[in-house]
């Protein structure tokens, strides 16, 4: 018996989606898997959000059990309780913010087993005063530490002695399948005769929409056929992003659809685009490349965090996080488009970079031994 604690559906958001490949992956494979995910995860008056739960149905395959609040201390206490009744021979924490910390440590603490803190995040984007000492705290109550990134590998490396393992982000495969460019286009009523590109993911400020808005001006210039399209659920106010492509005289250039995207809406926007950007002014890794592989769409990505990790070198491209390199970044994409089109390289990755592969490594790693 595996344990996972992390949230499930219907929780919504990347880190459900992908914990929730992880865990098929590993039935697949042959491990027994229980889920503990939660009743609360953050109270309303925290969430920056319209909604943390997903509104499409999803049957879920594997055993989940919905009994942590973190607001609620007794909550831990019995969720501890019940993965000790299982006995399991291994214990996952998934952790991506200091929140869950304290939670996290208590259940850990009292669960005598083998214990691996997959870390996401080591410090959040948006840093609090006590965000090093709840993850020192956190840390201290694991056995082993798993992350996806060099990058977040160098900053655990600040806070424990542990041995810290970096695997790869991995691609989800279950996600809705392809549909073409042309389908794509008329189904959004786009114009087929401009290219496009996709910023995609919920919106906040250190994904940099202000610099990539910012490189409209002078791309303008090179590729006047050239669109942005803005895609995602805002947790910040849009009306500064709105009021900044008006102040540069771009604003028709620009397609805001600033709201959650249902699963079943995703491969609109990918089928769409040219290209996917990623203007991040700081990352650990980003989920939104293993979905643009997915749908064998090159991107552009910035040179922070360990974002060019995921880019292969006929599937994207690199440059610095500022308005005129990006602004020449997707001018040379757009004029080099057909070089980035070939879908061995994206089939490639696809299976090098695959949750079947993530969970041999990782059950070679953390099981087997």
């Amino acid at each position: 018996m595996v344990v996972l604690v992390a949230p499930i559906h219907p929780f919504r958001g990347g880190i459900a989606d992908t914990s929730a490949a992880f865990v098929q992956s590993l039935v697949q494979q042959g491990e027994e898997v229980c889920v503990f995910s939660f009743t609360t995860l953050y109270p309303k008056l925290f969430f920056p959000g319209k909604t943390q739960y997903a509104t499409e149905q999803k049957k879920l395959d594997f055993a989940t059990i919905n009994t942590i609040n973190t607001l609620n201390p007794l909550s831990w206490l019995r969720t501890a309780k019940r993965i000790k009744a299982l006995k399991p021979k291994l214990v996952i924490f998934r952790y991506w913010t200091p929140w869950l910390a304290m939670c996290y440590s208590t259940i850990a603490k009292k669960t005598k087993t083998k214990k691996v803190a997959w870390v996401d995040n080591a410090l959040p984007h948006e840093r609090k005063i006590a965000d090093k000492f709840l993850l020192n705290t956190f840390l201290g109550s694991v056995d082993n530490v798993l992350c996806m990134s060099a990058f977040v590998a160098t900053e655990l490396k600040k806070y424990t002695q542990k041995e810290i393992l970096t695997f790869f982000h991995p691609i989800d495969t279950d996600l809705p399948e392809p549909i073409s460019q042309e389908v794509a286009q008329e189904k959004l009523a786009l114009d087929p005769s401009l290219e496009y590109l996709l910023f995609f993911g919920l919106i906040r400020p250190y994904k940099g929409l202000d610099l990539l808005i910012k490189s409209l001006p002078q791309l303008r210039h090179t590729k006047p056929n050239a669109r942005l399209l803005v895609v995602g659920e805002p947790y910040e106010p849009m009306r500064k992003y709105r009021e900044l492509a008006a102040s540069l005289s771009v604003d028709d250039l620009v397609f805001f659809h600033d709201r959650f995207v249902p699963t079943a809406q995703i491969p609109l926007w990918f089928g769409a685009c040219d290209w996917v950007v990623q203007p991040y002014k700081s990352a650990t890794q980003s989920g939104i490349t293993p979905m643009a592989i997915h749908y064998t769409k090159p991107c552009i990505v910035t040179n922070v965090g360990s974002l060019s990790d995921g880019i292969a070198e006929k599937t994207g491209l690199v440059c610095e996080p500022n308005p005129t390199a990006l602004s020449q970044m997707i001018t040379k994409a757009l004029t080099e488009n057909k070089l980035f089109s070939d879908t061995k390289s994206y089939e490639s990755l696809q299976e090098k970079r695959s949750w079947n592969a993530f969970c041999k490594e990782f059950i070679k790693t953390f099981i087997k031994t």
